[in-house]
């Protein structure tokens, strides 16, 4: 039976087969207004590249650094320092803190360590593949910020907790135990960096002496955007690898080119980046009226940037599945390090184990829930 096209672009984000849909978004407009979702859509590599580059258009909406549901919160603390999810001067200087600390990690080291992590997890079934392509993005994360050891599998539950509070889809009770998650975390930091305990040359100890260096005091800054990179690494870095099992099980020839040739792998993540990001759309709020390819959008409008429409657009291909513009990821190279050493290590046991799959509910980030059944 064939594929119903998705019903608008967050219904995309988890429909089997959204990429003809997101081909003719990118052959439309590169702004519209979609009166079933009420807001703009900005598709195609114009229109998505157009908004992210915009200063007008912002990751929150004006007057709202923090959602309704958060405010107050041990959550609402975190969210309304991070980086990722706040513009403006006051979060100018951790961003550069954070890119200069990220920026300094060894990746050939870091692909090394995971390595040895991931041949010592090799999935045996579809349920031990869910687990771990969450589990060791977060366990070397962990690592790389200098917990030991037999912290991590504490770390990664409560940052799986924590990252309820970011998505709209969670339930009263996901939210209360992020909550809990939340102020975990933060104690959990703020243990390390009071006891001294972070590893010289470790990630935390180069985000310290990246923010000493510039000033930067604001210690609950610190500490939100570090439980920030913990957060990150959970849903990007498991849609990153987990649809790249997908290419590699839809195009089996795949595996026999990477294995004879393993510097294709960097290619083979961006192409995965490019056709299947681990997030499909993100939105951004008009501070004050823009006009984008001759159309004018007025201030306090929410606009849907599509990004999987940019990795499908005929007409100039774009990669923005880490973000763009003044919210670029700067985790990308470790993520795509991460993810070498994970599939390197499982792929012979992935390419005899049965699979099938269907997306967990989201309405951002496309992120593969494996199974022995049949393809949904």
């Amino acid at each position: 039976m064939p594929l119903t096209d998705p019903a608008h672009p967050l219904v995309a984000v988890t429909h089997a087969a959204p990429y003809d849909y997101y081909r003719r978004l990118a052959d439309g407009p590169p702004l519209r207004f979609d009166a079933a979702l009420e807001c703009w859509l900005a598709t195609g590599a114009a229109g998505v590249l157009a908004v992210l580059e915009h200063p007008a258009c912002r990751v929150r909406p004006p007057g709202l650094a923090v959602p309704h549901n958060l405010a107050g919160t041990p959550c609402g603390a975190i969210f309304a320092e991070l980086v990722r999810m706040n513009d403006g001067e006051r979060h100018a200087v951790p961003k550069q803190v954070l890119a200069r600390a990220l920026g300094q990690v060894d990746l050939a080291r870091l692909q090394g360590q995971v390595a040895h992590l991931a041949a010592d997890r090799v999935p045996g079934s579809a349920a031990q593949l869910n687990d771990a392509i969450v589990e060791l993005p977060l366990f070397a994360m962990a690592d790389l910020l200098g917990f030991a050891p037999a912290q991590w599998p504490a770390l990664a539950a409560w940052t799986r907790d924590f990252v309820a509070c970011l998505s709209p889809l969670s339930n009263v009770e996901q939210l209360a135990g992020a909550q809990v998650a939340a102020d975990v975390l933060l104690q959990s930091f703020s243990r390390l960096l009071r006891e001294g305990d972070a590893r010289p040359g470790s990630l935390l100890a180069k985000v310290v002496a990246e923010a000493a260096a510039v000033g930067w005091q604001a210690s609950g800054g610190v500490l939100a955007n570090l439980v920030g990179l913990l957060s990150q690494t959970c849903d990007a870095t498991a849609g990153l690898l987990g649809n790249a099992v997908v290419a590699l099980r839809a195009q089996p020839e795949l595996s026999a080119q990477l294995n004879a040739a393993p510097e294709l792998w960097p290619a083979m993540l961006r192409e995965v980046g490019r056709h299947d990001p681990s997030i499909h759309n993100t939105r951004r709020y008009t501070a004050d009226a823009v006009e984008l390819h001759g159309v004018c959008v007025p201030a306090g409008q929410m606009i849907i940037v599509v990004l999987a429409s940019a990795g499908h657009d005929a007409g100039g291909h774009a990669e923005p599945g880490f973000g763009h513009g003044s919210h670029v990821c700067p985790g990308q190279s470790i993520a795509h390090a991460i993810a070498t050493a994970c599939l390197q290590a499982w792929g012979g046991a992935l390419e005899d184990m049965p699979l099938a799959w269907s997306y967990r509910p989201s309405q951002n980030a496309r992120i593969p829930v494996f199974s022995t059944g049949e393809i949904a």
